[in-house]
């Protein structure tokens, strides 16, 4: 059942139904159809289809922190971005050229690195930006500055996606429980760490005029408060319906992505990572969509 321009529609399918609604709305869509922990629901009046305790559970994401600069030198994309004419330049190198900065992404520089002694494989990702803005996306800072952002690639805090209302246009309840683990914290306050050390570099600290953000605060309780403050997702949900073998209790899924306790039913993005990925999560998606549609060709080949 959808809703288009204000119509309420009825689809009814003659094999089976993918839910690909993403981490946030395929828990929150299983659960207002009866599928998820039988205590919410029944909070909400809900008729129980199954109970699955781990319907919204084992939320991750990747929390990121970014550090501001300003610079010495005119030098920065925020010249550009700041003036009409700036703007006219980086629209005609485009269309004239298919070059300057519209044909980059946002980022110009990266890497995956460790920070802790204990890791075996990288633990941060780091990117920098030739601008600054207080928030991605937003207004450009009136000075020349650049951005380094790291965030922690295996979080072990985990939180949960609950509905709040029987309303299926209402958002659901959110909680990250971003940094409630010690390692988590240990890691960030790394990550921030190994940041800055690359803002001492000989060829970066000639160039910068002053610190931004974090405004120069040296002791690692600052430097958690920091991360608290300032820490924003780059968009990676995962979990929430997650996959796992039979004798686990809290899997929503079985191994082919299909729903446990009813038939013709898969959930075939992100939700079912048991883990959020050690990186972006967009050729993972890819990945899982390609190992759905082989598995249900395969079933339907076999019918």
């Amino acid at each position: 059942e959808f809703i288009q321009a204000g119509q309420r529609h009825n689809v009814k399918a003659h094999h089976e139904v993918l839910l690909s609604a993403g981490a946030i709305q395929s828990p929150q869509l299983l659960q207002l159809s009866g599928i998820g922990p039988a205590p919410l629901l029944q909070e909400f009046g809900i008729p129980l289809l199954h109970d699955s305790p781990g319907v919204g559970e084992n939320l991750q994401d990747h929390l990121q922190y970014r550090l501001i600069y300003e610079l010495n030198q005119n030098i920065s994309t925020n010249s550009q971005i700041s003036s009409l004419f700036g703007k006219m330049q980086i629209g005609l190198d485009w269309l004239l050229f298919r070059g300057g900065p519209l044909s980059i992404g946002i980022n110009q520089g990266g890497l995956f690195t460790k920070v802790m002694p204990q890791s075996k494989t990288p633990d941060i990702q780091f990117h920098m930006a030739t601008l600054s803005a207080d928030m991605a996306g937003g207004q450009v800072h009136p000075f020349p500055g650049f951005t380094m952002s790291v965030c922690q690639l295996r979080p072990e805090s985990r939180g949960y996606v609950r509905i709040a209302s029987r309303d299926p246009l209402a958002a659901p309840k959110m909680m990250a429980n971003y940094l409630s683990t010690q390692h988590d914290r240990d890691t960030s306050v790394a990550a921030v760490k190994f940041a800055r050390q690359i803002a001492q570099t000989g060829p970066l600290k000639n160039l910068i005029q002053r610190e931004i953000k974090p405004d120069n605060p040296q002791s690692d309780e600052d430097l958690l408060q920091f991360c608290r403050n300032n820490g924003a997702t780059i968009f990676h949900p995962t979990g929430t319906c997650q996959m796992g073998p039979d004798h686990q209790t809290n899997a929503v899924l079985d191994t082919k992505l299909r729903v446990r306790g009813v038939t013709n039913l898969r959930v075939v993005d992100c939700s079912a990572m048991p883990t959020v990925p050690s990186g972006n999560t967009n050729w993972p998606a890819v990945m899982l969509g390609e190992k759905a549609s082989d598995l249900i060709l395969s079933e339907q080949n076999k019918r």
